[in-house]
């Protein structure tokens, strides 16, 4: 994984809360959290989704990650300002999808927006999206949720989420690639 540059992080910084919303619009029915759920959002970005899911589903626990700590700062920035302090519920750190800093099985909900196709070195590989949805089937309980969106390889995502379990419960789809769907992690048995 590498960290955007300057223009990149202005692009997606801009548009974040903005394009959140309209993520949420979407999501009205085809998500619904357990009360006092604990949510893992990767790649936050500046931080406007964790402003709405706090918001929206008042989670009992939501951590805040991005790969770029400069990003988990603006997100600590943008929530302290919004909130007027930072929520007791959010906690913001750095992390690496690949290699997630968590417990198994410690998390209801991860939501992993337009950020998988960073974890390689181009968007157009799949070498390292596998093992980084490993580690999100990893860190979610069973029965847990992924809303997950993105542009690149999206046919493959889905492959490998099937492999692991997962069953896809909503799909949207934008553009021939671009897609937004909620996955639920297998339950035992």
């Amino acid at each position: 994984m590498s960290e955007m540059n300057a223009v990149a992080r202005f692009f997606i910084n801009r548009s974040n809360v903005r394009r959140s919303r309209r993520l949420l619009e979407t999501l009205r029915d085809g998500f619904v959290p357990p009360p006092s759920a604990r949510i893992l959002e990767l790649g936050a970005g500046r931080g406007g989704l964790s402003a709405l899911l706090l918001e929206r589903y008042r989670p009992g626990r939501l951590v805040v990650t991005d790969f770029d700590p400069r990003q988990v700062n603006a997100a600590r920035t943008y929530l302290t300002e919004r909130f007027g302090r930072l929520p007791p519920a959010v906690e913001l750190e750095p992390a690496d999808a690949r290699a997630l800093p968590f417990d198994d099985r410690s998390f209801d909900c991860v939501f992993a927006i337009l950020m998988l196709h960073h974890v390689e070195s181009r968007p157009s590989e799949y070498r390292q999206r596998p093992g980084a949805l490993r580690e999100i089937r990893r860190v979610l309980v069973d029965g847990g949720t992924l809303v997950y969106s993105d542009f690149s390889r999206t046919e493959e995502v889905r492959r490998t989420l099937e492999s692991l379990g997962f069953e896809r419960v909503f799909e949207r789809r934008r553009w021939p690639h671009r897609e937004l769907a909620v996955f639920r992690s297998p339950r035992p048995g």
